[in-house]
């Protein structure tokens, strides 16, 4: 796990520290995992994450500053990875004769 400007849309976020700006508590939860659907920088030019799924109380987009997550990384899929994608994803599986 890693953190630092290098953000990107796809990203996985670990929430390490709950917000705390009114109205937003609630909103990320420390310990979950987020995807990340955006980056910028706010007017003070602090990076900033915008989560897919995660709005704010009158669902408008709202972006949680980065400082409070930590950028996951899972290891590359292996060739059960793959079968098990595959098998979610509706896709038939080899069949063995």
């Amino acid at each position: 796990m890693s953190g630092g400007d290098n953000w990107q849309a796809g990203d996985l976020a670990l929430c390490v520290k709950a917000p705390t700006r009114p109205g937003h508590d609630g909103l990320t939860v420390p310990g979950r995992i987020y995807e990340v659907s955006g980056v910028w920088r706010d007017i003070a030019n602090s990076l900033v994450l915008g989560f897919v799924g995660v709005a704010d109380k009158g669902d408008n987009f709202c972006g949680h500053l980065a400082f409070r997550f930590r950028k996951v990384t899972p290891p590359k899929a292996d060739e059960f990875d793959r079968e098990v994608i595959d098998l979610m994803l509706g896709k038939p599986a080899p069949v063995e004769a």
